[in-house]
C-alpha cells in the first residue's frame, strides 16, 4: 500500500506538472494570438472542435482505458487495441471530409468547409499514440507522458504563434493543433519499446469490449454535451458571439479539464490496483478528493471575482463581453473539482455503465436547460450549465455511498473547509478590488488580488482545518521520496 501511495503521489505530480506546464502554454499563447485574431478565428476552430475533440475523446478511451483497469493484458491484446483505434480513427477522420460542406452550409460559416477537414487529421495521428501512452499510465509511468507531451505543447505553440504573426489568421489555430499532436506521438513512438504487429485477434478485442463500450460511449456522451454548447452558441448566436463565448469557456475549462485529465488516469490505475479491498479505495478516494478540493476550490471562485481584470490584461479590451461569462462558467470548477475521483473510481471498481448513465443524465439535462434558455441570452445559457452540475452531485454521492460503503457525512465532509475559505477569500479579494479599483492599473490589481487571495486562503484552511495542512505536507514529502523498487 505504501509503495503504491508513493507510485501514485508522484504519478499525480508528474501529471500536474504536465497540465500545469500545458496551462501556462497554453495561457500564454492564447492571450497572444487573442491579440492577433478576430473573434470570428476562434469561432469557426470552436466549431470544428465540437467534432474533433469528441471523436479525439473516443479514440482515446474506448480501449487504452481498458488496458489500463485489466488485471493481466497480453501483446495480442495491445495489437488489436492499436488496429481497431487506428481503424476508428480514420472512419472518423474521413466522416469529417465528407462533412464539412453540409455543416459550414448548415451553420453558415463557410470556412469551417476548409478547417474541419484539417483538422480532422489529428484523429489517426492521436490513435498512432494511443497504446503507448496507455502502457505508460498502465505502469503509473507518469513523468514519461509529461515531459512529451509538454514537448508537443511547446512545438505547437511556435508554430502557431509563428504562422500568426505571419498573418495566417485562423490557420495558425489549426496549425498549432496539428503540430503539438504530431510532435507528442513521435516522441512517445521513440520512448516506447513496443511497436504493433500486423496481427489482429477479434476474441481479445472482445475480451476488452464490454469495459470499453461503457467507457467509450460515456466519454463521448459527455464531450458531446460540452461541444453541443459550442454548437448551439454558434448556430443560434453567430460565429462572433461564440468567439466571445470561446475564450471564457476555454479559460474555465482550461484548468479543469487538464487537471481532472491528469488525476484520472492517476487515479483509475491506482484504485484500479486496490479494487479487491473497498476499505482503502474509500480511504484513498477521500484522501484524494480532500486535496482536489483544496487546490481546485480557490482556482475557480478566484477567477469568477477576478474575471474583469483577467479578461482585460490577457487579451485585450476587445473582449470584454467574454468577463461576464467567464465570471459565472469559473464557478463550475466547484463540482467539477469536488466529483474529480468519482469517475474513474467508478470505473477501477467495474462500474462503468454507472459514468455512461450519469453522462446520458448530466448531458440531457443540461441541454434540455440550455435549449429552453437560449431566448434569455448567453449569460443565462452559461449560468444554467453551472447549475445543472451542482443540482445534480447528490445524485453522484449516493452511487458513490454505494460503491464505497461509506456515509453520506464522510463523503461530503472534504469540499466543506475550502469552500468556506474560498468564501472567505472571495470576500476579501473583492474588498481589495473595491479599494484599489481607481488607484491602481488592471496589471498592478491582478497581481496584488492574487497574492493577497492566496495569503488569506491559506490563512483561513490553517484556523479552520489544519489537519489539511499536515495531511499536504505529509503528501508532498511523499511525493519528493525515492521511487520504490519494483514489485
Amino acid at each position: 500500500m505504501q509503495r503504491l501511495k508513493i507510485l501514485a503521489l508522484k504519478g499525480t505530480v508528474w501529471a500536474l506538472s504536465e497540465s500545469v506546464g500545458v496551462a501556462l502554454l497554453s495561457f500564454g499563447v492564447f492571450a497572444v494570438l487573442a491579440r492577433l485574431l478576430a473573434p470570428q478565428d476562434f469561432g469557426v476552430v470552436t466549431l470544428a472542435g465540437v467534432f474533433i475533440v469528441s471523436f479525439n475523446l473516443l479514440i482515446a478511451h474506448s480501449f487504452a482505458d481498458c488496458l489500463i483497469q485489466r488485471a493481466e493484458i497480453d501483446r495480442a491484446h495491445l495489437d488489436s487495441v492499436f488496429w481497431a483505434v487506428m481503424a476508428m480513427s480514420l472512419g472518423l477522420a474521413g466522416l469529417c471530409w465528407a462533412g464539412a460542406a453540409p455543416l459550414a452550409r448548415w451553420l453558415h460559416e463557410p470556412r469551417l468547409a476548409e478547417v474541419l477537414p484539417a483538422l480532422s487529421l489529428s484523429l489517426p495521428l492521436n490513435a498512432l499514440g494511443s497504446v503507448q501512452v496507455a502502457m505508460f499510465r498502465r505502469d503509473l509511468r507518469f513523468r514519461a507522458v509529461a515531459l512529451r507531451s509538454l514537448a508537443g505543447r511547446s512545438v505547437g505553440a511556435a508554430v502557431g504563434l509563428a504562422l500568426a504573426f505571419l498573418g495566417f489568421g485562423v490557420w495558425s489555430l489549426v496549425g498549432q493543433q496539428l503540430a503539438g499532436v504530431a510532435t507528442t506521438v513521435a516522441a512517445l513512438a521513440v520512448a516506447s519499446p513496443w511497436r504493433p504487429r500486423l496481427h489482429f485477434s477479434l476474441p481479445h478485442l472482445r475480451e476488452l469490449w464490454g469495459f470499453g463500450f461503457y467507457v467509450s460511449i460515456s466519454q463521448v456522451v459527455s464531450g458531446l454535451g460540452e461541444q453541443t454548447v459550442n454548437l448551439l452558441v454558434g448556430a443560434l448566436f453567430g460565429s462572433t458571439v461564440l468567439g466571445y463565448f470561446a475564450i471564457a469557456w476555454r479559460m474555465a475549462q482550461l484548468i479543469r479539464t487538464l487537471v481532472s485529465s491528469a488525476v484520472y488516469h492517476v487515479g483509475l490505475s491506482a484504485f484500479a490496483r486496490l479494487q479487491e479491498d473497498r476499505a482503502l479505495v474509500a480511504q484513498a478516494l477521500l484522501k484524494a478528493t480532500r486535496l482536489s478540493c483544496l487546490f481546485g476550490f480557490p482556482i475557480g471562485v478566484g477567477m469568477a471575482v477576478l474575471a474583469g481584470p483577467i479578461v482585460t490584461v490577457l487579451f485585450g479590451a476587445k473582449w470584454q463581453a467574454s468577463v461576464a461569462l467567464l465570471a459565472i462558467l469559473a464557478l463550475d470548477m466547484i463540482p467539477a473539482f469536488y466529483a474529480m475521483f468519482f469517475s474513474a473510481c467508478y470505473r477501477a471498481m467495474g462500474r462503468p455503465g454507472w459514468v455512461l448513465a450519469l453522462a446520458l443524465v448530466y448531458v440531457g439535462t443540461g441541454i434540455a436547460a440550455i435549449y429552453l434558455l437560449l431566448p434569455l441570452g448567453i449569460e443565462v445559457v452559461a449560468a444554467a450549465w453551472v447549475a445543472k452540475s451542482v443540482l445534480l452531485l447528490p445524485m453522484q454521492i449516493v452511487l458513490l455511498r454505494r460503491l464505497v460503503h461509506k456515509p453520506i457525512g464522510t463523503l461530503v465532509a472534504p469540499p466543506l473547509a475550502p469552500l468556506a475559505a474560498s468564501a472567505v477569500m472571495a470576500a476579501a479579494v473583492i474588498a481589495l478590488r473595491w479599494a484599489l479599483a481607481s488607484a491602481v492599473g488592471n496589471g498592478v490589481l491582478l497581481a496584488i488580488s492574487i497574492v493577497a487571495g492566496a495569503l488569506v486562503y491559506l490563512a483561513a484552511i490553517a484556523l479552520i482545518a489544519p489537519d489539511l495542512i499536515r495531511s499536504t505536507a505529509s503528501a508532498v514529502r511523499l511525493s519528493a521520496a525515492p521511487s520504490p523498487a519494483p514489485g
